[in-house]
């Protein structure tokens, strides 16, 4: 008698990501998960109820690759952990394309998880009221919006270093604007 094989949860999140990455979040259904695992749906609903649990459960999985990212910028880097959660959103783009789609751009996802950790980091490093933090962070991520769409549409549309760059003279432009009067802790000797 052949061995059965157990389909883990892992193993339908995963699935279900390749399904969005080549079809968009519109081709997601247990029947493309099921083909994609070379099973029946019985092993997709054993271990979610329904749909909708297997979707909530992939959005949980987006939302931690996405962290992932910011994490592995903030290990590696030597600058600001703002500017990781601008990379890390980038680079999440760019090496999770269906996750991030299905993320941000289906019209099921919700705004940016990590919005109240950025905007307690941008009051706790440059000292910002709240209320600019969240104005001067709504201004930054469209522009990180932008970079992001590029890079899930063209990984190699731009450099690691030209996206930091850019990073860069967005945020120093828009400290500029809601500071005009501040010093320029970036030119400080």
């Amino acid at each position: 008698m052949p061995k059965t094989r157990t389909i883990t949860e892992e193993m339908i999140l995963k699935a279900a990501a390749e399904v969005v990455s080549e079809g968009g979040a519109e081709a997601l259904n247990v029947r493309s998960i099921a083909q994609r695992l070379g099973c029946s749906t019985q092993p997709i609903y054993s271990v979610f109820r329904n749909m909708e649990a297997l979707v909530r459960a992939l959005f949980g999985e987006a939302k931690a690759q996405y962290r992932r990212h910011i994490d592995a910028c903030i290990k590696e880097s030597t600058g600001s952990k703002y500017e990781c959660y601008g990379l890390g959103f980038v680079r999440f783009a760019r090496d999770e394309k269906g996750l991030f789609r299905f993320l941000f751009l289906s019209g099921k996802g919700t705004p940016d998880p990590f919005l109240d950790d950025i905007v307690d980091d941008m009051i706790a490093i440059y000292k910002m009221p709240a209320g600019i933090a969240r104005s001067f962070h709504a201004d930054m991520a469209v522009f990180s919006f932008g970079l992001a769409v590029l890079v899930n549409k063209q990984s190699d549309a731009l450099s690691e270093e030209q996206i930091s760059e850019a990073f860069k003279r967005e945020f120093y432009a828009l400290y500029g604007f809601y500071f005009p009067k501040r010093k320029r802790f970036w030119e400080e000797a």
